[in-house]
């Protein structure tokens, strides 16, 4: 296990470094404190990840993938190699923090939050034109808003 656990350990810093990408962005950017991951990130991969979805049309992803997806789309970078130590330690440390979100999911206080009316089920996300956008981005008008606070999060206020 001690090359696991180096791939572990070599992820997980990573995990952080923005030099990874081409706007200073980072896994941890979004994904501090277990954010920004859907329900589905307690599945076991492959499995559906909205954003992958609704950006590239992929319908089921493997780890390694969502990765990759996250790389291009949200960092603004090049993929990593495939046979990289760089996606081998990412994806290593990506499936710890997946299992620290599905102990944290299947807490009764994860339930009663999911509960939320802005939780994953609710009408607002379906309907939210940024839900498609990547939430984290710097220039996404969304990011900041609640989705659920108003018909259209993305509409300026007009006068």
């Amino acid at each position: 296990m001690p090359d696991i656990d180096f791939a572990r350990a070599a992820g997980e810093k990573l995990w952080s470094d923005t030099k990874l990408s081409t706007n200073g962005m980072a896994c941890a950017s979004c994904h501090k404190g277990n954010a920004a991951f859907a329900p589905s990130f307690a599945k076991p991969y492959p499995h559906q990840v909205a954003m992958a979805q609704a950006q590239s049309g992929l319908k089921r992803v493997t780890m390694e993938q969502m990765v990759q997806f996250c790389m291009i789309v949200p960092m603004a970078a090049k993929p990593l190699a495939w046979d990289s130590k760089q996606l081998a330690a990412l994806t290593a440390y990506t499936g710890e923090v997946q299992k620290g979100f599905m102990k944290m999911a299947s807490s009764p206080c994860a339930a009663k939050k999911a509960k939320s009316p802005c939780g994953a089920k609710s009408p607002c996300a379906a309907k939210n034109p940024c839900a498609a956008k990547n939430p984290c981005a710097a220039k996404n008008p969304c990011a900041a808003k609640n989705p659920c606070a108003a018909k259209n999060p993305c509409a300026a206020k007009k006068k």
